[in-house]
């Protein structure tokens, strides 16, 4: 009898181990339960792209994400951007101690008509210096007027900016290009220089920039190559100027001191600007001593400036100014004769302060591939 319970211990023993050793031979491997479009996800170039790795028997897991065939993130989150178009194989490995899962698919990047990315932004002394912050640049990325977005003050002369897009404008027959107003009337004439991102390396760093001619280029009030130097108010007085023309002022306000006129520039005592100073824009025609008309002056900025309405290059639909890339000149004034642009500068280029409309200053709202929109549509 004993022999007969030894035995049946001694089988169940072997059952319960060869059990044991099912279980051990057939692990509860991760499986990726993530739900991935068909044909990849397609994203506008510079918009990220939040990728969080899902799947099932994941207890204890860890995570590898490859862009391309490299490593990019180990983390359960890869967060994938590029301003760069085109298509990139995205890899992803779940791995836990019993095995591993892995999957690919891509990722298309495409271009977008509009500017993606702004690289300087500088405020010229003006009436809206204590509300300009450098997010106000925004304004000046993509879809223009979208999801609440405003415009780009540029203050007074020599204000800017400087954006790009993700891809090179062509040249082509007309308009190549257009910057948006602010929507208004009123003209506040700013110029435009245009870049090539010749060395390819995604920033404005490939030399001059190149001047879209404009109907004012020729102008005998035009100023090329025009310097002026801002100063700190001194005990709450206006802000004090000097040019490189031998001439200094300061800039008096409609009303009162501008001394707030400086408030977005903090500690600096000067700032600096050049660029093309164009005619005063501004007349006043009033025949009255006490009263004030300020009318745009008659045959200037017929063409090839941003923020001027009723011209030739506005359009009403797309309250912007077209601009062909075939304007842009050399310093000495020739054709540059270059086949595309990757980077734009927008430029306040009138030095006037006209009476109650205070300084004229440029206000734009973006820029578009006209080639790439007309598509589009």
């Amino acid at each position: 009898m004993k022999k007969l319970i030894l035995l049946s211990y001694m089988l169940l023993a072997g059952l319960f181990f060869l059990v044991s050793c099912s279980k051990t031979e057939s692990p509860l491997l991760p499986e990726i339960t993530m739900d991935i479009p068909s044909q990849g996800y397609e994203v506008t170039a510079g918009t990220q792209l939040s990728l969080v790795a899902q799947a099932s028997n994941a207890d204890g897991a860890t995570y590898s994400w490859t862009n391309n065939g490299q490593e990019v993130s180990q983390q359960q989150t890869y967060n994938f951007l590029s301003e760069v178009p085109g298509a990139y194989q995205i890899g992803l490995t779940v791995s836990t101690t019993d095995g591993h899962a892995s999957t690919q698919f891509k990722v298309t990047v495409t271009s977008s008509p509009y500017i993606t990315k702004v690289f300087d932004y500088q405020y010229g002394p003006g009436q809206h210096a204590s509300i300009v912050t450098t997010g106000e640049s925004n304004n000046f990325i993509g879809v223009p007027w979208a999801d609440g977005k405003s415009f780009v003050h540029l203050g007074g002369w020599g204000g800017y900016i400087i954006a790009g897009f993700d891809h090179t404008v062509k040249n082509r027959d007309g308009y190549d290009f257009a910057v948006y107003a602010q929507p208004g009337a009123s003209s506040e004439p700013g110029v435009v220089y245009v870049m090539k991102d010749t060395n390819g390396n995604g920033k404005p760093d490939d030399g001059p920039w190149l001047q879209l001619k404009g109907s004012e280029y020729n102008n005998t009030e035009t100023i090329h190559n025009y310097e002026v130097t801002y100063y700190k108010p001194a005990n709450g007085g206006n802000v004090t100027w000097k040019d490189n023309q031998g001439n200094s002022g300061e800039l008096i306000p409609n009303f009162g001191a501008d001394s707030w006129w400086w408030s977005g520039y903090g500690d600096k005592t000067e700032i600096a600007f050049d660029g093309e100073r164009l005619p005063d824009a501004y007349v006043n025609t009033s025949t009255d001593s006490s009263t004030e008309s300020w009318a745009l002056r008659n045959g200037l900025f017929t063409w090839g400036y941003a923020e001027t309405y009723n011209n030739q290059d506005y359009d009403t639909n797309l309250k912007a100014n077209r601009f062909d890339i075939s304007d842009a000149v050399n310093a000495d004034g020739s054709p540059a004769n270059i086949d595309g642009i990757d980077f734009i500068k927008v430029q306040s280029s009138v030095f006037q302060i006209a009476g109650w409309l205070n300084e004229v200053s440029t206000e734009v709202s973006g820029a578009v591939d006209l080639n790439m929109l007309n598509n589009a549509n």
